[in-house]
């Protein structure tokens, strides 16, 4: 990855690790002060805080505390780093592992300091994104085989009034875009963190050592790297089936033996409850389908049915940075989840079974590491030859 990109990504994690400072000094120094940033949902250790009984103000404000050390690490680390990118002595590269590792464990503070409740706002977000996303896939479908376009065209448009004649899809689309107005202060800030983690560990996965890291790092990866590296198909893989759970449930929403609803009768007293079940099932296969795209051919280069990108080689950061920021989303904000659901024993195993982010968001991360060693290792012919 060229020098600029690796600058924007650690611009972008310290921008967003800036932000997240000044929310959580304003939160502990002003509390109440700051309108709707003063009450915040709490996350991960406000939860496990709950679960060991420990006072609910002192461990809230533990979280803030814990989120503003941790930005103030990442900004420090990432100047560091800028600065010492490309030094080559011997001394050097042991400071800049040391410097990695500092910035790493901070981003995880930063990471379990997130606002709570953000899976399932991060489940509304891309489920329409998902639907805008085929919208434009079928268009660039048109454009280059426009029989097969019309043809998807016509399905989709025949789904489309199905939702909206037989289960009020307009009303509910309108509602969902309404509800995102109170909680986008929780959203934005829950974003920042994220982004925070996110940014610097794509930069870490992409940019290896800088210099002729490419080269490098195919010749003198660790144990632990190899072996993800040769079984990246069967953890991506593992990571996909995460969503099998989830999905096999929604689409059981079609017939008469619902899984993991209200009932059959109440779906039919409701066909706005069942079109947002199917909806979000649908941004969960997608996500499936996503995370596969990692070890499949149309994952490095872009499927010759959609115009204008057709048979380009997919950039890797285009891949990266979406998926590392689906992998700390999903690791720490499906831990809160299952926290979130432990008063009720039962309740708390069924969440973690049948969404199980926690185990997916580590499986993607390992994925996505594996399609960054990938990427880079594609580079070394052209380094040996300069």
């Amino acid at each position: 990855m060229n020098t600029r990109l690796r600058t924007a990504l650690l611009f972008t994690a310290a921008s967003a690790a800036a932000i997240v400072a000044v929310i959580c000094a304003l939160r502990l120094i002003l509390p109440g002060a700051i309108g709707p940033l003063a009450d915040l949902p709490s996350g991960l250790i406000t939860g496990v805080g709950g679960i060991l009984g420990i006072d609910a103000l002192g461990v809230a404000t533990a979280e803030m505390v814990i989120g503003f050390a941790g930005a103030l690490g990442v900004l420090a680390a990432i100047v560091l780093l800028r600065f010492g990118e490309s030094g080559r002595d011997s001394g050097r590269p042991r400071i800049h592992r040391m410097l990695r590792v500092i910035a790493l464990a901070s981003a995880a503070l930063v990471a379990l300091a997130t606002p709570g409740g953000i899976i399932a706002a991060a489940g509304y977000t891309f489920a329409m994104l998902v639907l805008a996303g085929i919208v434009v896939l079928t268009v660039l479908l048109a454009l280059r085989r426009p029989w097969a376009g019309l043809i998807v065209a016509i399905a989709i448009a025949g789904v489309v009034v199905w939702a909206v004649l037989r289960n009020d899809g307009a009303v509910l689309l309108g509602r969902i875009l309404i509800s995102f107005g109170p909680i986008a202060p929780t959203m934005l800030t829950a974003l920042a963190h994220l982004i925070t983690a996110a940014a610097l560990v794509a930069w870490m996965l992409v940019a290896g050592s800088g210099g002729d890291s490419g080269q490098r790092d195919a010749v003198h990866r660790g144990a632990f790297a190899r072996f993800v590296l040769r079984h990246r198909v069967a953890i991506t893989v593992a990571a996909a089936l995460c969503a099998a759970p989830y999905v096999i449930a929604r689409a059981s929403w079609l017939t008469p033996w619902p899984l993991f609803s209200p009932g059959a009768d109440a779906l039919a007293a409701a066909p706005m409850v069942q079109l947002t079940g199917l909806m979000l099932g649908l941004g969960m296969l997608t996500g499936a389908i996503l995370t596969l795209g990692l070890v499949l051919p149309w994952g490095e280069r872009f499927p010759r049915w959609m115009a204008g990108v057709g048979g380009r080689r997919v950039p890797p950061l285009l891949a990266v940075l979406p998926a590392t920021l689906v992998a700390v989303l999903f690791t720490f904000g499906g831990l809160e989840l299952v926290v979130a659901s432990a008063s009720w024993p039962t309740d708390a195993v069924v969440m973690a079974l049948v969404l199980p982010f926690w185990l997916w968001g580590p499986l993607l991360g390992l994925a996505t590491w594996a399609y960054a060693m990938r990427a880079r290792s594609r580079t070394v012919p052209r380094l040996v030859a300069r």
